[in-house]
């Protein structure tokens, strides 16, 4: 394995590691409907709450995930 192998599953560790610690920081979606979530003041500012830039966040690095994990099967392979 070479350095780009060596970096590549690195980040994948790292990206991993750090996915899982904001996963386990949102709040439980249990005591919420999405009819009446939606018309409190809470459901409709979401986005500026901790948990709605979380949720952005848990997007953005499951694909980046997803994408060193293939990066990382194509260098193994290779």
């Amino acid at each position: 394995m070479g350095w780009i192998d060596w970096t590549i599953s690195i980040l994948t560790i790292i990206v991993g590691i750090v996915l899982t610690i904001i996963i386990m920081r949102q709040d439980s979606k249990d005591g919420q409907s999405s009819v009446t979530g939606a018309n409190t003041f809470y459901g409709s500012n979401k986005s500026k709450t901790l948990d709605g830039v979380l949720s952005k966040y848990t997007v953005v690095l499951s694909l980046v995930f997803i994408i060193l994990c293939f990066l990382t099967t194509v260098s193994i392979i290779h």
